[in-house]
């Protein structure tokens, strides 16, 4: 199922109504709302939700009682009835302001008088604040009109609620939303299901210079996968005739382009998928109309499609539709680190994220080959189709696996999905903070200027402690790390700039010195807590229901918010920046981890490693009741909300060095650990980075296993040797010597030479590549044996028609094997030459 709406209510009943007629002239519908906006009309404001009835329809209902605001706090010599003086307010660029009241609010922990400006239509806002700032502080002017309303109206995003309504000639206006409970929605699955109406779409190109020319070639086809009112369907639409069942044949270009508005409208879409179609079909695709003088507009209420920044990435605006961006997600899943099986890839391209989430093969076609398969015969244009439907097919994947987790996001945020699905982690706790600060009765602090942002990153904080281990092979070892560290620390310590203190009575002190009251609760604190508590009540329930999507997803995304409040208050750009903060709650963490490393000790264990939030302990003679009955005991010690927990008991570890001051350290997180149910966990060894060929990764994998599962390394050295000899007979196929790098910069913007700046110009020049396709992208290339240095020697892999043997196994093989080789006494030349191992 592509949107999963498996909920239930005790107060819910029967969903088969479209609406429910509450009392006199009030009706009333179960829906999800998945969009908020505002538009005007005739000079009057309206707030507009979208949202998926029960009954399957599309409810369009308005809301015109609420207007933009924010606050004000005066200097102590400002005239307040200036406010009431309109000569004073035109000054500032507007008419009139609607409204203004005092209010008592709390500002960093303090009560404070403020006055709240209320004002017509949202674009005042801006010119009203600049205005007053010469008079006082001004706070929430930021605060987009859209976002206002729903923290404000606390309007419930994604979860089944409960709507009534007036019909206003022919206009539903809102009366009031109840928000149906989310926990028994999770929970049950008895309730009906409300599907949302998804469309997922590729666009393909006629390209026979590479990149396509906007105002010359065209669009040549589109394919879409649809669930439209619980019905599945997909197809083609192009302007050739394909002898394939679900192609529509459509005569030119431009008509194959409104086709493809019509079925948006026709299929009653509420949710628009692509990958990477912010920054290339979409806007391809309005690009393309305004050459062929027509309007492209995907929107429900026809009022544009529009192309908008957000920070960093690019996002597309429909009025009551919600575009995602499927390729956005899925790199911030893969920063977040909520999905194992992606980490590892070296691009985040549609075919090798299908790959790894189905373990199915993708179509391929070469991008480069595109214009060729539609000038040629009937078969090519046959699998040009195939590779095209392929496309939205494989994108259907990728959206059932990672839109949950965008969706649990949302609901609890409570911001819009069309932000969420393109938002930084730092991004979505600010609007939690902002969220939650309404509630509270508190003001959201402003962001920094330019001058404070750079002068916060000038005063970095201390990090974590580390304990390196020695290098070496050990056997018989337990892990400990801490439940959520960082997060439980700041709800132990109540860490947050408005609980900040000097003069307090009754605190908490930090390591560094920092005082933090305790006779009331840190907004930051709460939110941690209630995020922390709401995960181990779903952790549970997902345990007992593991093919309950939502409740996988929604325990991933309250992990990785509780997990980025640490982060985001040391962010220099960040509202809630405290350096105080921030410091302290590395301070404690290394406070907490040397006590767990001495109690260790104590108890007559040899810490073999200490990183962050984790020890490693060798067991020696302590028996699994000695290292529990450990655990039991410092958790005794601790803060409650702090709780150290067993990771697991492993049979054998690997652990590598590097070189300081000439000396052999050991290094933080390069180790590789096999459990007694035999699974293996690798930390940083060259098996995780792109920059390595296929190769090396492999055959240094080969080697850990077999030293883990073995202990052999007279195994581990024929693995070595016989790839090694593989490679000079040439039997390795070009695809596994690839290495992958990103060209960040543009091609003539590098002082140096470098192999892949080198295979990049090779490309270009050659016709292989354009520019544009090779600059910021993920590049493949070879070292071939043509030339003189390995620079020279580079090759693009797809031009590449050999490989230099000797640089793959001195410069990669063993390079990579020899990290871990070196801790069995074993010299590079007994991998290569022949030769004596060294006296252990």
């Amino acid at each position: 199922m592509l949107i999963y709406n498996d909920f239930m209510s005790a107060e819910s009943g029967s969903l088969e109504q479209s609406f429910t007629v509450v009392e006199e002239n009030i009706l009333q519908a179960d829906v999800i709302i998945y969009d908020v906006d505002y538009f005007t009309e005739s000079s009057n404001l309206f707030v507009r939700l979208s949202a998926r009835g029960a009954d399957g329809k599309f409810y369009e209902i308005l809301d015109d009682s609420f207007k933009p605001y924010f606050y004000f706090l005066p200097n102590i010599n400002f005239d307040i009835k200036n406010l009431s003086d309109e000569n004073f307010i035109k000054r500032s660029g507007i008419d009139k302001i609607v409204g203004f009241e005092k209010q008592n609010k709390m500002l960093l922990g303090k009560e404070v008088e403020i006055y709240k400006i209320i004002l017509n239509i949202p674009m005042q806002v801006p010119k009203l604040s600049t205005y007053l700032s010469s008079f006082g502080s001004c706070y929430e002017y930021d605060i987009s009109f859209a976002k206002r309303y729903v923290i404000d109206k606390e309007i419930p995003q994604f979860i089944l609620s409960r709507i009534k309504y007036k019909n206003k000639k022919g206009k539903f206006m809102l009366n009031s939303v109840e928000k149906l409970n989310i926990e028994e929605q999770l929970k049950e699955s008895k309730l009906k299901d409300i599907q949302l109406n998804i469309l997922c779409f590729d666009i393909e190109v006629y390209n026979p210079f590479g990149a396509p020319r906007i105002n010359i070639d065209p669009v040549i086809m589109i394919s879409y996968l649809y669930i439209s009112n619980g019905k599945k369907g997909s197809g083609i639409i192009t302007t050739k005739k394909i002898n394939k069942p679900f192609i529509e044949y459509i005569e030119n270009e431009k008509l194959m382009i409104q086709r493809f508005i019509e079925l948006i409208n026709e299929l009653d879409i509420d949710i628009i998928t692509g990958y990477n179609s912010a920054n290339f079909d979409i806007k391809y695709l309005l690009d393309r109309a305004n050459h062929l003088k027509m309007e492209f507009d995907i929107s429900r209420f026809h009022d544009g499609t529009r192309l908008e920044r957000h920070g960093l990435v690019e996002r597309v605006k429909l009025s009551g539709r919600i575009h995602i961006d499927a390729y956005l997600v899925v790199k911030f899943i893969a920063t977040v680190g909520a999905a194992e099986y992606i980490l590892k890839l070296n691009s985040y391209t549609l075919k090798n994220v299908y790959e790894a989430i189905s373990k199915k093969k993708k179509i391929a076609v070469e991008k480069k080959d595109i214009y060729k398969l539609w000038d040629g015969n009937e078969e090519d244009l046959e699998n040009l189709a195939e590779y095209n439907m392929n496309d939205s097919e494989a994108l259907f994947e990728v959206y059932n696996t990672f839109i949950p987790i965008m969706i649990e996001l949302t609901r609890i945020t409570n911001d819009l999905i069309s932000d969420v699905a393109v938002s930084t982690t730092g991004q979505l706790v600010e609007f939690l903070l902002i969220n939650y600060s309404h509630k509270t009765n508190s003001i959201v602090l402003n962001k920094p200027n330019e001058k404070e942002i750079n002068e916060r990153m000038l005063n970095p904080i201390e990090g974590a402690y580390v304990k390196t281990p020695d290098p070496g092979i050990y056997n018989s070892i337990v892990v400990f790390d801490f439940r959520g560290l960082y997060p439980s620390i700041i709800i132990s310590h109540n860490i947050d700039p408005s609980m900040l203190c000097n003069d307090c009575k009754d605190y908490h002190e930090s390591p560094i010195g920092v005082k933090f009251r305790k006779d009331m609760k840190g907004i930051i604190p709460t939110i941690l807590e209630i995020l922390v508590n709401q995960r181990m009540s779903v952790k549970k329930a997902y345990k007992k229901d593991p093919n309950n999507i939502a409740l996988g997803s929604r325990s991933q995304a309250l992990k990785i918010l509780a997990n980025s409040v640490f982060g985001y208050l040391g962010y220099a750009r960040s509202r809630w920046y405290s350096r105080d903060c921030a410091a302290s709650i590395t301070a404690y963490g290394r406070y907490y981890i040397h006590q767990t490393i001495e109690f260790a000790e104590e108890q007559g264990f040899k810490v073999l490693y200490g990183d962050t939030d984790s020890v490693m302990l060798l067991m020696n003679n302590k028996s699994k009741e000695d290292a529990l009955t450990f655990m039991k005991s410092l958790n005794a010690k601790l803060p409650s909300s702090m709780e150290l927990e067993l990771e697991d008991f492993y049979k054998r570890g690997v652990f590598v060095g590097k070189k300081v001051n000439k000396e052999e350290k050991g290094a933080k997180k390069k180790y590789a650990l096999l459990s007694e149910s035999n699974k293996i966990k690798i930390r940083g060894f060259e098996l995780v980075r792109r920059d390595w060929s296929k190769i090396a990764r492999e055959t240094q994998q080969k080697v850990l296993e077999s030293i883990l599962n073995e202990g052999s390394k007279e195994e581990a050295i024929e693995i070595v040797k016989n790839i090694i000899n593989k490679v000079r007979n040439n039997e390795i196929p070009l695809s596994d010597l690839a290495i992958n790098t990103r060209l960040r910069k543009g091609m003539n913007s590098y002082d140096a030479r470098s192999p892949e700046l080198t295979a990049a110009k090779k490309a270009v020049d050659a016709g292989f590549r354009t520019k544009d396709e090779i600059e910021g992208v993920v590049i493949s290339y070879i070292i071939t044996k043509h030339g003189n240095t390995t620079s020279d020697k580079a090759e693009l892999e797809g031009i590449a028609k050999d490989y230099d043997p000797e640089y793959y196994i001195n410069k990669q093989i063993i390079p990579a094997t020899m990290r871990i080789l070196k801790e069995l006494g074993i010299e590079e030349s007994e991998l290569s030459n022949g030769g004596k191992q060294k006296k252990l």
